[in-house]
C-alpha cells in the first residue's frame, strides 16, 4: 500500500487603499481590463471632490450666519440692558441698575470675544 500525502497550499492577497483614486499601478490595470474605466474613475473622483467642497461651503456659510445672528442678539440685549440702567439711574434706583449693568457688560464682552 502506498500512502502518499498531498498538501495543498492556498494563498490569498488583498489590496486596500484609502482615497477616491486607486494607486497608479492598479489604475492602469482597470484601464486594461475595460477601456474607458480610468476616465470614469477620474470623473467620479472629481464629482466627489466638487460635492464635498459645496457641502463645506454650505457649512461655513451657515456658521457665519449663526455667529452673526448671535452677535446681533447680544448687541440688542446689551443696548436694552444699558437703557434699563439709564432708566434706573434717572428714577434714582441705583440698586436696580446692577443686574442690567451686568447683563449689558456680559453681552458686550461676548460680542467681542466670540466664544465657541
Amino acid at each position: 500500500m502506498n500512502n502518499k500525502s498531498q498538501t495543498q497550499i492556498t494563498t490569498s492577497q488583498s489590496l486596500m487603499y484609502v482615497g477616491p483614486l486607486p494607486p497608479a499601478s492598479e489604475f492602469s490595470k482597470y484601464e486594461q481590463a475595460l477601456p474607458g474605466t480610468a476616465e470614469r474613475i477620474l470623473s467620479i473622483a472629481e464629482k466627489e471632490v466638487e460635492h464635498r467642497h459645496k457641502n463645506e461651503d454650505k457649512l461655513i456659510n451657515q456658521a457665519v450666519k449663526q455667529s452673526s445672528s448671535g452677535q446681533i442678539l447680544a448687541f440688542i440685549l446689551s443696548i436694552l440692558s444699558l437703557a434699563a440702567v439709564g432708566l434706573s439711574v434717572v428714577f434714582k434706583q441705583p440698586v436696580a441698575s446692577i443686574a442690567p449693568a451686568i447683563i449689558a457688560i456680559t453681552g458686550l464682552v461676548s460680542i467681542f470675544t466670540n466664544r465657541k
